[in-house]
C-alpha cells in the first residue's frame, strides 16, 4: 500500500526524504524535490537538493523556502538548482526507507523553474525533463 501511495505523491514539485545519497565524500540523507512525474516506464528521477545553509540564497540557481513553508522541514531551507541529480526511480518510490514531506507550493515551484535558467551544468535534453 506505502509503494501505490508513494508512486501516486511522486508528481513534479513533491519533497521527498532520501535516507542514503551519495556524495564524494560521505553518505548522507537529503531532502529533495522532483523535477519530473513519475511514470510506470520511469527508470529514472531528477532531483534537485535541498540544504539548511543559506548562507547562499543570493545565488540566482537558489530558491529560499521560508521556515513553515513546507511542513515536515524545520527552519529556512535553500533549494539548490544546481544541485541536481538523475536518480533511479525505486529510490524514491520503492525504497520504503524514502519519505514523501510534502509538495512545494506554486509560487515557490515558480522561482524554482526561474532559477533553473541560470544553471551552468546541465544539458538542454535533462533541462527540457526538468521544465514539463
Amino acid at each position: 500500500m506505502e509503494f501505490a501511495f508513494k508512486r501516486a505523491l511522486a508528481r513534479r514539485g513533491a519533497v521527498f526524504y532520501l535516507p542514503s545519497v551519495e556524495f564524494e565524500d560521505q553518505t548522507k540523507g537529503k531532502y529533495c524535490v522532483l523535477m519530473e512525474e513519475y511514470t510506470e516506464a520511469a527508470e529514472t528521477l531528477i532531483v534537485v537538493f535541498t540544504t539548511h545553509r543559506t548562507e547562499f540564497r543570493y545565488r540566482q540557481t537558489s530558491v529560499l523556502v521560508q521556515d513553515s513553508a513546507l511542513e515536515g522541514i524545520d527552519g529556512d531551507t535553500l533549494i539548490q538548482c544546481e544541485n541536481w541529480r538523475e536518480i533511479p526511480a525505486d529510490t524514491i518510490v520503492h525504497d520504503p526507507r524514502s519519505k514523501w514531506v510534502g509538495n512545494l507550493p506554486l509560487e515557490i515551484m515558480a522561482n524554482v523553474d526561474d532559477a533553473l535558467a541560470y544553471v551552468r551544468n546541465i544539458d538542454e535534453a535533462t533541462l527540457i525533463r526538468m521544465l514539463r
